[in-house]
């Protein structure tokens, strides 16, 4: 089951169907993205087994370059995908996916290969995937901030963020520590 109205900030449990939803739109990318698709990835809540998240697939696709990247708009909207042109988040081209108004199924983030949007992206999710005490941690905070904007409809994403950070700390330790 993918899809969550824009709206609802309701997280679920891990889904088995999302990593092959994944895939599916990924065979569809690859197709009206060809090379321009350097690689294409999983990432989200929803690509992180046993995680509770949003029914929303997040898919990053590594481009040579975003200036490049904004002839690849009309080939993203002929598979469903709306650009949402102002964005406050650097380093990205930010797309969505609805099956019907406001009911979103999917994100998609196109960044340079090699920025540090797609290497924080990965960072989180392959810390999360192989420790699950912090995995553990971070769905307990995404159900409390669920259960907070359920109440007051202000969702708090420096709650998140500082978590994020967390974690990204962690990664870069993990990483320099085997790098000796």
């Amino acid at each position: 089951m993918i899809g969550q109205h824009k709206r609802d900030f309701t997280v679920i449990p891990y889904q088995h169907d999302w990593k092959e939803e994944f895939k599916r739109e990924a065979v569809a990318l690859r197709t009206v993205l060809g090379e321009n698709a350097l690689r294409i990835a999983h990432i989200g809540s929803t690509s992180i087994p046993g995680m509770h998240a949003k029914a929303i697939i997040d898919i990053m696709v590594a481009v040579e370059s975003l200036s490049q990247a904004r002839a690849l708009i009309p080939l993203l909207e002929s598979i469903g995908y709306v650009y949402r042109p102002i964005d406050s988040v650097p380093e990205r081209m930010y797309f969505r996916k609805e099956n019907r108004p406001d009911y979103r199924t999917h994100h998609l983030h196109l960044t340079a290969q090699g920025s540090g949007f797609w290497k924080n992206h990965l960072a989180f999710r392959n810390y999360l995937r192989t420790h699950d005490q912090i995995a553990a941690e971070y769905v307990k905070l995404k159900r409390k901030i669920a259960g907070d904007y359920a109440r007051t409809q202000e969702v708090n994403y420096n709650a998140k963020t500082e978590f994020v950070m967390k974690v990204l700390a962690l990664a870069q330790k993990e990483l320099r520590g085997s790098e000796d």
